[in-house]
């Protein structure tokens, strides 16, 4: 099936076995200077275990310290580094992969000199940039934000010839040290904002000399550097370019033709491949424009487009999945497929593609968790994978089997309770895994439904416990009695969460949802008195639901919701955190009125930022209005009243949902250690931390098993 994508490539003189590349991203395991050291090593080892033809380091400070965005970034500028880069590249090597190292000066966004009271290198001095949107930050998020760059404000300075002399130097010498370290090849970063793209820019690039003006003038700085390293490890040596096809919402930024033609130029200038991505302001949701696209196979289209103009190949990324690749490579429009989040959420995806075992591939769920971690200066974390940046200390004990195997109860089905039992009968013991309810997912089900890659997660985890030798207790409820008379060594109990209905004056209407209401109302299960406060046409759509068995699937209901959704037209929603936000995504979809009335003063902190930066703008553009800092006051009949500083108002609604409220189940938990039996909170039901920390929880029980 992915024949195309899993066949030999070739980038210059460097033989690829297969077609897919790790994209660069920073993941900052690197301690405070610059050195690369085994859990880096291991971090990649893992990727190239798993079977990729080709990793791209993240980031690379061919200048380090100067001209890095943190000082967790790896250093090329001088000898002491070459030690642990060897290490790196000695361990992806012995795996059947290559490896290329990306050198990267980050110019105007380089924090660290920020940071350290340097200069910030440009083209030409800044103009005064246009308003912020909402910045939809936490205030703690907004001094993570300041602490990375020290509190200093900039001082930028325009490049004058001498600092291009130098800069072109320090990049030709760290090729030379690259090639040292045994990298395969080397990738000049001239994109994402960074020195080069700044001089291909005319929204930063106001220079009247010869590196100004003329798309051939801006992309000289970046033709000298390309033809400067190929001089020093010799034209035989792979040496590519990452370029931005277009900047998205940048007055005078880079356009589409101008990257064509700025391919042409550096393929003159002796490169061996174009790698294709794209730029927009990093600080709101146009990051999810790009860099990090939201969109599935978003710039697909213009590596396409600039490989028609060029004989070299084109490495595509953004949001590719292996089947959108494979016909990529098959229709001539790319050469490699680079994917960054997907070999963080599963470093296996290529051997199990080569397998025949795609449904195994753990799936990015694209919430964004990992690419939030740079702008703090934080390690990267993955909410599916939690081994992610933790490989030296967890890949190996994952491979082996458990000293002594134990009985293990499981109790809750939901991501906490089946990444336990996943990992616990990998690593050999006996698992029982207990869910109340005839089906595995507990909260993740419902979210599999208002947010579909959520549902990959779900089905994935179903997938991968239904096919390992665990036992599964569908419909019973764990009692301390029932434990003692399964007689396990250990429970690992996830019951999930409670929730507690708002003190709110009329929440307790016939038209007022929880979430616990509104999944029983979409799933078929819902009581009678929730049922009472449909219409006819709505306890109809229940009704057919539950009787075709739409609701017990999440992709079918959500297509089927398109058409039938037994809410009314207004939707008020109280409680703007993940829960309400995701919702409100859900409803607006389905042409509701949606109003979000959240207490605190930014929206969705449960999500990382990015993420949160995205949902919010796209229910701002549909039409969704959201308030903070709203105290509901009442519900009736006719609406919700609810005060702002600017006074008290009321928003009609024909149904109210409540989501907010959730609370750790520690009551379920105590029962259950009434049993005697060694028992392990782990999840939601210990503390609220939603997916990533029950996953997590799930995970790091099992291993200490």
């Amino acid at each position: 099936m992915f024949r195309h994508l899993l066949s030999p490539g070739r980038i210059g003189g460097m033989d690829l076995r297969n077609r897919i590349a790790m994209a660069p991203m920073g993941v900052e395991i690197v301690e405070g200077d610059g050195q690369v050291r085994e859990p880096t090593v291991r971090y990649y080892e893992e990727r190239a275990r798993g079977g990729v033809g080709l990793l791209i380091t993240e980031n690379t400070s061919a200048c380090y310290p100067r001209g890095a965005n943190t000082a967790h970034e790896i250093g090329l500028s001088n000898d002491s580094f070459l030690p642990g880069l060897r290490a790196l590249t000695s361990a992806v090597q012995r795996h059947g992969a290559k490896i290329a190292v990306q050198l990267a000066h980050h110019g105007k966004v380089a924090r660290d000199d920020m940071r350290q009271g340097r200069e910030l290198l440009m083209p030409s001095l800044p103009r005064e940039a246009g308003p912020l949107g909402p910045l939809d930050l936490s205030g703690e998020e907004i001094g993570l934000l300041m602490r990375a760059t020290g509190g200093n404000p900039p001082k930028f300075r325009a490049a004058t010839h001498e600092d291009l002399e130098g800069l072109v130097a320090d990049f030709a010498d760290a090729a030379a040290r690259a090639q040292q370290a045994g990298f395969d090849a080397i990738e000049l970063h001239g994109a994402h904002g960074y020195i080069f793209s700044e001089f291909l820019s005319r929204a930063t690039n106001f220079r009247e000399d010869e590196y100004g003006g003329s798309v051939e003038n801006r992309a000289r700085l970046l033709c000298e550097t390309l033809r400067a390293c190929k001089r020093r490890v010799g034209e035989d040596f792979p040496i590519w370019c990452r370029i931005d096809a277009v900047e998205f919402g940048t007055p005078d930024g880079i356009e589409f033709g101008d990257a064509q033609q700025t391919a042409e130029l550096l393929e003159s200038a002796g490169a061996d491949a174009i790698s294709v991505s794209a730029y927009a302001n990093p600080l709101g949701a146009g990051f999810t424009e790009a860099p990090i696209v939201h969109r599935e196979a978003g710039y697909l289209d213009f590596a396409a487009g600039i490989k028609r103009r060029v004989s070299i190949p084109t490495i595509a990324v953004g949001r590719i999945e292996p089947e959108v690749g494979d016909a990529a490579i098959r229709s001539g429009n790319a050469d490699v497929i680079a994917m960054g989040r997907k070999l963080l959420a599963d470093p296996e995806l290529a051997n199990k593609l080569s397998e025949d075992r795609a449904r195994d591939i753990r799936p990015c769920i694209y919430c964004y968790l990992c690419v939030a971690q740079p702008f703090f200066d934080r390690t990267v974390r993955c909410a599916v994978n939690p081994m992610a940046a933790r490989e030296a200390e967890f890949a190996q004990v994952l491979r082996s089997p458990a000293a002594e195997p134990k009985r293990v109860l499981v109790v809750g089905g939901g991501p906490a309770g089946m990444e336990a039992a996943r990992i616990a009968a990998i690593r050999g013991h006996d698992v029982i895994l207990c869910e109340q309810s005839q089906e595995l997912g507990g909260t993740l089900r419902f979210a599999a439904l208002v947010y579909e890659p959520n549902e990959r997660l779900l089905r994935w985890l179903e997938n991968q416990v239904r096919s390992l030798p665990i036992e599964l207790l569908l419909g019973q409820k764990a009692t301390a009695e029932s434990i003692r008379e399964l007689r396990p060594d250990v429970v690992l109990a996830a019951p999930g969460t409670i929730r507690q209905r708002p003190q709110i004056p009329g929440a307790d209407l016939p038209h007022v949802f929880d979430g616990d209401d509104l999944r029983a109302l979409l799933s078929g299960d819902e009581t009678p008195e929730q049922s009472a406060s449909l219409s006819l046409a709505g306890r109809l759509a229940v009704r057919a639901g539950r009787a075709s068995g739409i609701s017990r699937d999440p992709s079918k209901l959500r297509s089927a919701s398109r058409a039938y959704m037994p809410l009314g037209r207004q939707i008020a929603i109280v409680g703007g955190g993940l829960v309400g936000i995701e919702l409100a995504e859900f409803l607006a979809e389905r042409d509701r009125n949606v109003i979000v009335l959240e207490a605190g003063p930014v929206m969705a902190l449960e999500m990382a930022h990015p993420r949160r930066w995205r949902a919010l703008h796209d229910l701002r553009s549909a039409g969704v209005r959201l308030v903070n800092s709203a105290e509901v006051e009442s519900i009736d009949e006719s609406g919700v009243h609810f005060r702002t500083a600017e006074g008290t108002e009321q928003t009609p609604a024909d149904h109210v949902i409540l989501a907010a409220g959730l609370a750790p189940d520690s009551d379920g938990i105590e029962a259950l250690r009434e049993s005697g039996v060694p028992l392990v909170a782990i999840g939601d039901g210990r503390e609220l931390g939603y997916l990533e920390r029950a996953m997590r929880e799930g995970f790091d029980a099992a291993i200490d098993l």
